[in-house]
């Protein structure tokens, strides 16, 4: 019983820690592999190296295990495209794990304990790793959608060239930026390395390079509509849920030039190049709706991409599009659109013991058919009522409660500028005090549009206006983070 109960409580203290992203997925060197959200098989992989004093992409496969706190890389089968150089490495990091529950951070330290790596190309030079310095520190943000995460790294590397008549070093920093929600993830990894190879013996620089390597993780899910070709049929198309994910790395260098008597020129080496994974889109079919009272509507897309998602109830005939959103339906529709609940986290009903699922509200009791939703929202600090301990799930949205919610839930209220401000809306002066920020930063990232000018900020949302919400807001989760993390910090213009 005993053995049951700290079971039990250690499952508790792991559920209220937060969660920390699984960074640096093919290691700390500039490799990628494919399908990097894989933790459990070997995967196929490439790294680019420069000891040969020429750019080599090597192939093969990273096995990557996570155990006690430890990080081991196993890199299998490693070897140029021509055969002609190979590689064998193994590494093992420490990982010190530090959370912060009261504001929901996670930092983490990675230690080098144990390496092992050897070189070889086909003139017979052996690169024998005999020294390896490294550091790195990452700190995750989770907010109550995104979790978002940043670092760097230092390290040293120290390769015995043949008998140890050269010496060669690399001298490499790093850093990472991330975040990952429910519709995609994106990890970008910044790498410098600067070469050195030296004469032992006369204690002299034989030559230097450089390399910059930028590498991109993403994942990203879409809804894409197909239309369905046989006219006499029941549904005249359907949204499906695809999910993508690739990996890429474009790298430059500026190495020696090595003439056809392996002589070093005036010239440099110098270009830019780029390597990439892709994996196969997965699909899954959504839910068709029959809503009969919005063909033709301006909003009509927008409900059935999100009925398909099953975040509308699309057994009823009619969705109502011009009535107006209650607090309750938002909090079920923004939980359902980000999958805030599981299905095994959904109460079971309890009419006889009331600390089962106690209420979430006063006016919540677990005999809420949206008491899981509410829940949720609630944990997260989404929504956090309005006062004296009540929800008011039947209470009408208003424009400025639906863009605060929104903006909180991804954690940018620190955008907006420090009061006083103004935002650019011609009503700006009837907007509430506390939805200014949320509001500024809407507008920033173009997801509160307003209409002619005006935001009109306590006018209630329309169950229709409040499905384009949340679509768009999908929609910037989709691509629009995706830019601000891969494309404006490497611009490769994919």
């Amino acid at each position: 019983m005993k053995k049951r109960i700290l079971l039990l409580a250690m499952i508790l203290l792991l559920q209220a820690l937060p969660s920390y992203a699984q960074i640096n997925n093919a290691g700390f060197e500039g490799g990628i592999h494919k399908d990097e959200q894989d933790y459990k098989k070997e995967k196929q992989y490439k790294e680019v190296i420069f000891v040969t004093g020429n750019p080599v992409v090597m192939y093969g496969k990273v096995k990557i295990s996570i155990k006690d706190k430890k990080l081991t890389y196993d890199y299998v089968n490693m070897k140029s495209k021509d055969g002609s150089v190979t590689m064998k490495k193994h590494i093992e990091i420490d990982r010190i794990i530090e959370s912060a529950e009261d504001i929901k951070q996670v930092v983490e330290e990675n230690n080098i304990i144990k390496y092992k790596e050897e070189i070889s190309d086909s003139i017979g030079n052996t690169y024998t790793l005999e020294d390896y310095q490294f550091h790195n520190s990452t700190i995750d943000d989770n907010q109550p959608i995104v979790n978002y995460y940043s670092g760097n790294w230092l390290g040293t590397k120290v390769y015995k060239v043949n008998d140890g008549e050269k010496k060669l070093s690399i001298d490499i920093t790093g850093n990472i930026y991330g975040y990952d929600h429910f519709w995609g993830a994106t990890e970008t990894q910044k790498i410098k390395q600067y070469i050195t190879q030296t004469d032992v013996i006369d204690d002299e620089i034989d030559w230097t390079g450089s390399s910059e390597i930028n590498i991109s993780f993403n994942r990203t899910k879409n809804m894409e509509y197909f239309d369905n070709l046989p006219y006499q049929t029941s549904f005249s198309g359907g949204y499906t849920l695809t999910e993508k994910k690739e990996t890429v790395m474009v790298y430059d260098y500026d190495m020696p030039y090595f003439d056809k008597d392996g002589e070093i020129a005036d010239v440099r080496n110098r270009g830019t190049a780029t390597e990439r994974f892709d994996t196969l889109p997965t699909q899954k079919k959504l839910y068709i709706p029959k809503f009969e009272d919005i063909k033709g509507i301006w909003s009509e897309w927008d409900i059935k991409r999100l009925a398909g998602l099953g975040v509308f109830d699309s057994s009823k005939k009619f969705f109502g599009p011009k009535l107006p959103t209650e607090r309750a339906e938002f909090a079920r529709w923004l939980s359902k659109a980000m999958q805030l609940v599981d299905k095994e986290d959904k109460p079971k009903r309890s009419f006889t013991k009331e600390e089962v699922n106690p209420p979430v509200f006063a006016d919540v009791t677990n005999k809420n058919l949206d008491y899981e939703y509410i829940k949720a929202i609630k944990e997260r600090g989404i929504m956090t009522g309005v006062g004296n301990g009540t929800f008011m799930p039947k209470g009408k949205l208003t424009r400025a409660q639906a863009v605060t919610i929104v903006i909180r839930s991804i954690g940018l209220e620190r955008l907006a500028p420090n009061p006083p401000f103004t935002t650019p809306f011609k009503d700006d002066k009837d907007i509430p005090l506390w939805a200014k920020k949320s509001i500024y930063v809407a507008n920033q990232i173009n997801l509160a549009r307003g209409n002619a000018g005006y935001i009109h900020p306590n006018d209630y949302m329309t169950r229709e206006e409040a499905a384009a919400f949340i679509n768009r807001f999908i929609n910037y989760l989709q691509t629009e983070l995706k830019k601000e993390y891969r494309d404006n910090i490497i611009n490769y213009g994919l």
